[in-house]
């Protein structure tokens, strides 16, 4: 029973290194970006919530309210470049460049 429970936790060996396109390293390194812009997206947002606070309470709230709308258009565009990458790297890594090349369109 508990290699059974093994072996759906543990996650599979790694690809050897002659099938790698990118390594570890430079998986990191294309990481730190992408947490870079979620970090920066918060700030932004306090920023033009000041900026605009000496305005009164109206502009606060119509500034929050459309902050609200952007930080869900960036999440809803993120998502979907997201499975868009997806979907264009599984049709390129089982070799099927038609279908990859359609997909990205």
């Amino acid at each position: 029973m508990r290699q059974g429970i093994t072996k759906l936790i543990e996650p599979k060996q790694t690809l050897p290194k002659d099938r790698q396109i990118f390594s570890n390293k430079d998986l990191k390194t294309l990481i730190v970006p992408l947490f870079m812009e979620q970090l920066l997206a918060v700030p932004v947002g306090v920023a033009d919530t000041f900026m605009v606070s000496y305005a009164g309470e109206a502009a606060v709230s119509g500034v929050s309210l459309v902050n609200m709308f952007n930080t869900i258009f960036l999440y809803l565009f993120s998502a979907l470049a997201a499975g868009g990458a997806i979907v264009v790297s599984q049709y390129i890594g089982s070799k099927d460049q038609d279908n990859g090349n359609r997909s990205s369109g």
